[in-house]
């Protein structure tokens, strides 16, 4: 403690606010919230993977079906051909028809394949994702252990502040009190100076003569206003 408590309510007041401005800003928390944003990102690719596997595997069981139409259309009709009851006007445009149908089901069938291979491609990749995800959805459990630790250690040093500056606020002037906490907002750390003999440490210049004389014979301990810059001053 200072010999006046109302310094050390400011110097006090300044420490709580460099300890709530740490705790709104620290690095775990930006850690943690970064990490957050990366998992939404992968989820995001991850059910985007998910939509164009729906679209392959529908393509796939298109392909594969129209193939499977064309080749039973095919067999039906080389049973026909094989079977003596066409006649020869009717033999060559079944034997057409035939190899027409061959001919589509082989590329429905390659459209399938690639379908197939393209699923193949986009299961390693929501593997990938899973992965990713996992990792990062575990770093989101460590930060969030490192934050919480962040927070509860600021949080006893606000409150060890709190209670050493209700100790000082009981010896100060309740009225002297008041009007430090309505000028702190404006003026914040330097709220409260001392008078160095010659000047007002807060005034941007030099203090007028009758101004100076007013503080020099002022009692010790003696909390003035400075008429100058509006802050609160000490003797």
């Amino acid at each position: 403690m200072t010999e006046h408590h109302l310094l050390d309510i400011q110097r006090l007041d300044t420490e709580a606010e460099q300890l709530r401005h740490r705790h709104a800003n620290l690095e775990q928390r930006a850690r943690l919230e970064a990490a957050r944003v990366e998992l939404g990102r992968v989820d995001a690719e991850s059910a985007a993977i998910d939509v164009a596997r729906l679209e392959v595997a529908a393509r796939q069981k298109r392909f594969e079906d129209e193939a499977q139409i064309f080749s039973t259309k095919a067999d039906e009709d080389e049973k026909r051909l094989y079977s003596g009851e066409v006649g020869m006007k009717d033999l060559q445009p079944l034997q057409a028809e035939i190899a027409g149908l061959r001919e589509r089901q082989a590329d429905h069938e390659d459209k399938a394949l690639e379908a197939m291979e393209e699923a193949e491609v986009l299961a390693a990749r929501r593997a990938e994702t899973d992965e990713r995800s996992a990792a990062i959805a575990e770093a989101i459990t460590v930060a969030e252990a490192e934050l919480a630790d962040a927070e509860a250690e600021i949080t006893a040093q606000l409150a060890d502040v709190a209670a050493r500056r209700e100790v000082a606020a009981e010896a100060v002037d309740p009225g002297d009190l008041a009007e430090y906490e309505r000028l702190r907002p404006g003026m914040g750390s330097a709220t409260v100076v001392r008078f160095d003999g010659s000047n007002c440490v807060g005034c941007p210049s030099t203090m007028p003569a009758v101004e100076l004389d007013r503080m020099k014979h002022a009692d010790s301990g003696s909390v003035l206003s400075c008429r100058e810059c509006g802050r609160i001053v000490v003797t």
